[in-house]
C-alpha cells in the first residue's frame, strides 16, 4: 500500500480558505497578547484580580484573557487545516460552538435581566471611579470614555467622584499635603473648550470651575451631567441598527467557520475510509 495522500478528494477551496481565517485571527491574537502583557509589565502596580469587577476595570487583563483566548481557538483551526488533522478540526468547532452558546446565553440573559445588568455595569463604574489615579491603564480609559460620551460619572453623575480618595471633599490633606483635586472632577467631565490646550484644572476646586461645589443649577454650564451609563444607552439606541448589523456579522463568520471545520472534518474521514476501504478506520 503506497503513502496515504488524503487531500487528493477534498476540497481545497475549504481547506486553505479555514487555515486563512483563522491564521489572520491567531495574529490578531498575539497582538492582543503582547499588547495586553507589555501593559501589565510597564506599569507601577501589581496586577490583583479578586473578582469580576476587578478584572473587568483592567484593560489590560481583558486584552490578555481575550488574546489568550482566540489564540487557543484559533491554532486549532490553523494545526487541523493544514495538517489535515481531524482530531485539531474537531476541538476547534466544538470550542466554536460552545463559544457561540455562551454568547446566546449571555444575549439572553443580558435581555432578561437588563435592570440586574444595569446596576453590575455601575457596580464596575464605581469600582473603576475608585481606581482612578490607581491604576494609569485605567485612568486613561475612563477620561477617554467621558469625554467621547460627554459624560460624568456613573448614575449619580458628577456627585460619584466623591467616591474617590483624591476628590472625596472630606479627604483635602494627603500623606500630609494640601489636598487641590479634594471636592473636584477630572478634567474630563468639563464641557470643552475652544482652546487647543486642555484644562486639566477645570473640574477642581481651585481652577476655573468649581468641581462638585458647583451650584446644581449651573452645572450644565460647565460639565457633562449625565452619567455614563445614561449616556452609554442613548449610544446603544442611536446605534443600534450598525451594532445588530456588527452582532449579525460575527455570528455569521462563527457559524461559517463551524460549517468550514465540520466539512472539511467529514471529507477527511470519508477520504479516509474511501483510501482504506475500511469504515472503521480511526479518524485522528
Amino acid at each position: 500500500m503506497g503513502k496515504y495522500h488524503p487531500s487528493h478528494h477534498v476540497n481545497e477551496w475549504i481547506r486553505y480558505i479555514l487555515y486563512g481565517f483563522n491564521f489572520l485571527l491567531w495574529i490578531l491574537s498575539v497582538f492582543l497578547l503582547l499588547v495586553g502583557i507589555i501593559g501589565i509589565a510597564i506599569r507601577e502596580d501589581k496586577l490583583s484580580i479578586t473578582n469580576y469587577v476587578d478584572f473587568l476595570t483592567d484593560p489590560a487583563a481583558i486584552l490578555v484573557a481575550i488574546g489568550a483566548l482566540v489564540f487557543v481557538v484559533t491554532f486549532f483551526g490553523c494545526v487541523g487545516a493544514l495538517n489535515e488533522n481531524c482530531l485539531f478540526l474537531r476541538i476547534y468547532f466544538i470550542l466554536l460552538i460552545i463559544i457561540f452558546v455562551i454568547e446566546i446565553i449571555c444575549g439572553i440573559l443580558a435581555f432578561a435581566f437588563s435592570g440586574q445588568l444595569e446596576s453590575g455595569v455601575d457596580e464596575v463604574i464605581q469600582d473603576g471611579i475608585r481606581q482612578y489615579r490607581v491604576d494609569a491603564d485605567l485612568t486613561n480609559f475612563i477620561d477617554f470614555a467621558q469625554r467621547e460620551l460627554e459624560c460624568c460619572g456613573g448614575i449619580r453623575h458628577l456627585d460619584d467622584w466623591g467616591n474617590n480618595q483624591y476628590f472625596n471633599c472630606n479627604n483635602t490633606e494627603l500623606n500630609g499635603l494640601k489636598n487641590i483635586e479634594a471636592c473636584g472632577v477630572p478634567y474630563s467631565c468639563c464641557i470643552d473648550s475652544d482652546e487647543e490646550v486642555i484644562n486639566t484644572q477645570c473640574g477642581l476646586v481651585g481652577g476655573e470651575h468649581a468641581g462638585q461645589d458647583t451650584f446644581r443649577g449651573d452645572r450644565h454650564r460647565f460639565f457633562h451631567t449625565e452619567g455614563c451609563i445614561e449616556k452609554l444607552q442613548q449610544e446603544l439606541r442611536m446605534r443600534s441598527f450598525i451594532i445588530g448589523f456588527a452582532v449579525f456579522g460575527i455570528a455569521a463568520l462563527q457559524l461559517f467557520a463551524i460549517f468550514l471545520a465540520i466539512e472539511l472534518n467529514r471529507e477527511l474521514v470519508l477520504e479516509r475510509r474511501r483510501y482504506t476501504g475500511h469504515t472503521d478506520l480511526p479518524t485522528n
